[in-house]
């Protein structure tokens, strides 16, 4: 057996999964066998100066490609960059932009691999290629590479095709077939390149020019992750015996590959809401049937809905680019009650949602931690999750009852008792309710909460008449979100703290 070790010099890792988008946000991760093979071969081309495969080459890949090896893998978090990459023409006097997702993961420590079936003694050329092996995946991975001996087992996360625990999620990495299994696979595929070595060196045009939906040569096998891969972007760790120490807050974004700006508006959050929540459901599968993830369903193990004052899931539309300030592009999962193992794995497995007239959105997470460490992402304040007395409107409040012009069932009835379940302190003064219109900005806004959806799609209840922009104060500071009414779990009564607010906090 050999052990590889990878030490990421920038920190960071960078390649795309094959047969995925790079705007999907996906890292591939483990690397898979099959691209640390061609890694290996490109080395030899560029820094050993091959004119053709030395026979020393051969028997290593014959070597490599006949046995699976497994990983240790290091500490690291996951995460992204957006770019918008300029592309040719104007439109309007603004230049064409197309959005470019650059996913990667930062490692606090070095990759090993073990590959069994590998003598060193009997392949020196790998010292030699891995001396001079400077990237893996894209070339932003800076990397350093070196053959380890010992018998010293490394630290890390043990990744093999042998599941060990109940929570490791499924990772699909292609490697290479054996030689014999090549040679006996090409006989019906009389297009495919003569040798395995061949195969291994095809370039991507090429296989797209092709029509190759995989390399050939390749075999793809199922690797077992632990869910605890990815660190949170908080401290670290948490106790599933303890909920104070569960992870609350999950954000992810939204992207497409589409060349026009086809992300849903803000106008459609309650429907969009509805189906994020549904395919973040299908991560889970049967288990939140069988009450295992009632912070996610928001019903117990019966199918009752929970009586735990709305501590179970939001989840949060937000508009975090300037440029497009009517488009969901990030959405906030927010659940106080906090997050427990099954809802995590299903968070992490979450890759693509979907809404009204687009049949694919790629969803990529940021992050899973407490509510305090996504207040800014980037330079960006979330104002969602600010703090303040005087709250407004960014989406509409219906009232959950029917409204009467007095008492509990009026709108002041109804906010205040939306507050004393949730936690919140009392108001001040009555809510200040702007009128379609009026000459400002809170009147121009209560004009646009009418084009808001006020159904799901499919079937669904429907919300009591009324579609209100409110203005609240209340007795003391508090921080967000705040999310009142009917269909506040799905985007709608979202609140934000006023700007006078925020400007007397700075």
């Amino acid at each position: 057996m050999i052990r590889l070790l990878f030490d990421f010099s920038n920190g960071s890792y960078h390649a795309t999964p094959w047969g995925h988008h790079v705007n999907e946000g996906l890292v591939e991760w483990p690397p898979s066998p099959w691209r640390i093979i061609r890694a290996l071969l490109a080395t030899g081309y560029t820094k050993l100066g091959w004119q053709q495969i030395p026979d020393e080459m051969r028997h290593l890949v014959g070597a490599l490609a006949a046995h699976e090896p497994s990983y240790r893998l290091p500490h690291a978090t996951n995460g992204h960059t957006r770019h918008y990459m300029p592309i040719r023409g104007w439109q309007k006097g603004v230049q064409k932009t197309s959005l470019v997702i650059d996913a990667f993961i930062k490692t606090d420590g070095a990759l090993c691999v073990d590959w069994p079936g590998v003598d060193p003694a009997q392949h020196s050329i790998l010292p030699q290629l891995l001396a001079r092996l400077s990237y893996i995946g894209r070339a932003e991975s800076r990397v350093k590479a070196r053959l380890v001996t010992g018998n010293e087992d490394p630290p890390g996360l043990i990744v093999s095709t042998r599941r060990a625990e109940r929570d490791d999620e499924p990772v699909r990495l292609l490697a290479p077939m054996a030689s014999e299994q090549y040679d006996a696979w090409r006989l019906g595929s009389p297009s495919a390149p003569d040798d395995l070595l061949a195969a291994l060196q095809i370039d991507t045009n090429r296989l797209q020019e092709e029509g190759w939906n995989f390399p050939p040569g390749t075999r793809e096998l199922i690797y077992w992750r632990p869910a605890s891969a990815f660190s949170s972007v908080s401290v670290p760790g948490w106790s599933s015996n303890a909920a104070a120490d569960r992870h609350d807050t999950a954000l992810f974004a939204l992207s497409t590959d589409k060349k026009r700006d086809v992300l849903p508006l803000m106008e459609r959050a309650l429907p969009t809401m509805a189906l994020f929540r549904r395919a973040l459901l299908s991560t889970v599968g049967d288990e939140q049937q069988l009450g295992g993830c009632p912070e996610l369903t928001g019903k117990d193990k019966q199918g009752v809905p929970l009586r735990c004052k709305h501590r179970h899931a939001h989840f949060i539309p937000l508009s975090l680019d300037s440029e497009r300030p009517r488009r969901i592009d990030h959405i906030l999962v927010y659940a106080p009650m906090g997050f427990g193992p099954l809802a995590e794995r299903g968070l992490r497995r979450l890759r693509a949602t979907w809404a009204k007239g687009i049949d694919d959105i790629a969803v990529t997470l940021i992050g899973i931690g407490k509510r305090g460490a996504f207040r800014k992402v980037g330079t960006e304040a979330i104002e969602e999750l600010g703090s303040g007395v005087t709250w407004v409107s960014r989406t509409p409040f219906i009232p959950p009852r029917f409204l009467k012009s007095r008492g509990k069932d009026s709108i002041q009835g109804q906010i205040h008792a939306e507050l004393q379940r949730r936690g919140f302190p009392d108001l001040v003064v009555a809510p200040v309710i702007a009128k379609p219109t009026d000459e400002d900005d809170f009147g121009r806004q209560a004009q646009r909460f009418r084009r808001f959806a006020r159904l799901r799609q499919g079937k669904g209840d429907v919300p009591p008449a009324g579609m209100f922009h409110i203005t609240l104060t209340l007795d003391r500071t508090v921080e967000g979100p705040i999310c009142l009414g009917w269909g506040s779990h799905f985007g709608l009564g979202l609140f934000v703290p006023r700007q006078i607010d925020r400007a007397a906090d700075a």
